[in-house]
Parts: C-alpha cells; sequence; structure tokens
C-alpha cells in the first residue's frame, strides 16, 4: 500500500470510505497550539492526537525526550481512537510537512496495522483542494486493538552502538545540528559517530507535500530495510522512514530514543 494519500484522492473517497481520520497538528515552541487549532477547524470526523499527551510516553533518564509509550499503552490509545488492527483504514494529517503525523503512521505500522496513510500536505492541502472543514469533535466507538508488535521495525541504543558495518546509520536532524554547529534542543552537540546525514526537511517540498518519489530515491540512495534512522528524539526520523518505504527502499528500522538518548549515556562517543 502506497503510505501517502493526496488530498483530491481523500476527497474522493471521503463519504465512501469509513476512514478514521487523525488530526497530528501541533508545535515544540507551543504545545497547545495544535489542539487550539483542531477547535478552530479540522477535517470533518477527525479526532485530535496529541504528541506528547497521547503519542510519548513521560520522559525518564533514557529513552529520549519523546519516549515511545509502551505497546499496551499505544493499544489502548488506538483502541480508544476507534480503530480495529487490521479492519479500520487511518489517514493521518499535520500541517507541518507531515512531521508529527508520520509518528502515528510509524506506531500504527510498529504494532501491525498496515492500512494506515499520512496526507500528503496536511490541512492546507485539504483546503486547497475545496476540502470542508468542521469545528464538532467527534467521539469515537472504542474498538478492541488487538497488537501485533513489529519488532524488526525498532532498534536499542545497544544495537545502535554495536551495529555493524554496512548498517546504514542516517540522522535525520537539520545539518548544522548533525555537523554540532547548533543545538538548541539538546544538552550536548554533535551526532552519533558515523552517521550519514539527510534532513527530513529536504524530503518536503515548500509547499508541504513531500518530493516525488525519483527525488526521494536520490537523498535516500543505499538505505534499505537494515538501515538504521535517528533524529534528535524519534519523531521526525519516521519522515525518511515513511519516504523510503514511498520510493520503494524498504523499511528502515526507527532507532526511538535517537541523539536526546544516546547523550544520555555517559561512555556513548560524540562525532
Amino acid at each position: 500500500m502506497n503510505p501517502i494519500i493526496t488530498a483530491s484522492e481523500l476527497k474522493e473517497q471521503f463519504h465512501s470510505m469509513p476512514y478514521r481520520i487523525l488530526d497530528c497538528r501541533y508545535d515544540l515552541e507551543n504545545p497547545g497550539d495544535g489542539r487550539q487549532r483542531y477547535r478552530e477547524g479540522h477535517i470533518p470526523n477527525a479526532v485530535y492526537v496529541h504528541l506528547d499527551d497521547e503519542l510519548c510516553a513521560p520522559v525518564t533518564e533514557h529513552g529520549g525526550r519523546h519516549p515511545l509509550p509502551s505497546l499496551e499503552d499505544m493499544a489502548r490509545l488506538f483502541g480508544r481512537l476507534g480503530i480495529e488492527r487490521g479492519v479500520t483504514p487511518v489517514v493521518a494529517y499535520d500541517d507541518d510537512g507531515g512531521c508529527f503525523t508520520a509518528r502515528a503512521w510509524w506506531m500504527l505500522r510498529y504494532c501491525g496495522h498496515e492500512n494506515v496513510r499520512v496526507l500528503d500536505g496536511g490541512y492546507r492541502a485539504w483546503l486547497d483542494a475545496g476540502g470542508e472543514a468542521s469545528i464538532a469533535q467527534p467521539v469515537p466507538v472504542p474498538a478492541g486493538f488487538i497488537p501485533d508488535p513489529q519488532e524488526w521495525m525498532r532498534v536499542s541504543m545497544e544495537e545502535v552502538r554495536d551495529r555493524a558495518a554496512d548498517e546504514l546509520l542516517m540522522d535525520c536532524r537539520a545539518p548544522e545540528r548533525h555537523s554540532g554547529e547548533e543545538e538548541p534542543l539538546d544538552k550536548k552537540a554533535g551526532h552519533i559517530p558515523g552517521a550519514y546525514n539527510v534532513h527530513w526537511r529536504d524530503l518536503v517540498a515548500e509547499d508541504g507535500r513531500f518530493v516525488p518519489i525519483g527525488r526521494a530515491a536520490e537523498l535516500l540512495t543505499a538505505v534499505d530495510e537494515r538501515s538504521i534512522m535517528h533524529c534528535g528524539s524519534g519523531v521526525t526520523a519516521c519522515v525518511n522512514i515513511l519516504m523510503a518505504e514511498r520510493a520503494a527502499l524498504g523499511t528502515p528500522r526507527l532507532y526511538p530514543g535517537s541523539w536526546s538518548d544516546w547523550i544520555s549515556y555517559p561512555g556513548n562517543p560524540i562525532g
């Protein structure tokens, strides 16, 4: 299945497919802003999903700035959202190039739910396509979500540290963060030694839509299912995974804790 859906496709299928639509808008500098924008207008029937409150676990010593929820908490969340694994078609969107949406997409895929797609261009593309806006806040009918965890999709800090020489490690942060010239979010600057840098923003065009498949394949050259993606906290790296799959390069693995987890271990080297 193509992990991307266009606004025109969603609009055409809107009344014929029982999509569960997830609004994942968020602002790192103002965590309440996405929920407020949802209240002001969203795709009809969409339910709001908050990065910090629902797509992350509480921060601890290790695990990074945006720790993954436990499998049990993921299952409870998706069940509460009315998603039945293997049955309910899901479309998720944000308004920032898919960087928060891709986290929800990855979590559902990790839990074994294949029928989930990211809206290309997000909410703006929906409006540009003539889609309606709603202020109604639906309450989904809960479903029994029984996860089938795809453990191959994630790697631990130890697996990153001890990875084989031919396992490509990709840093999806901005180049200045990878180089260590700037570090606005984490306590230490630099990168995991051996990591190759492809910024997730390079996979998104100026209009918020994803770049063409050919361009994505060029940027993600040499990526395959053994590759490992990371960013600062395991969120935006999901864009690179999404686009690798779209470009038929396979589905790379995610280091969920990413750079913010790596530097929480004093003995880990810094490049």
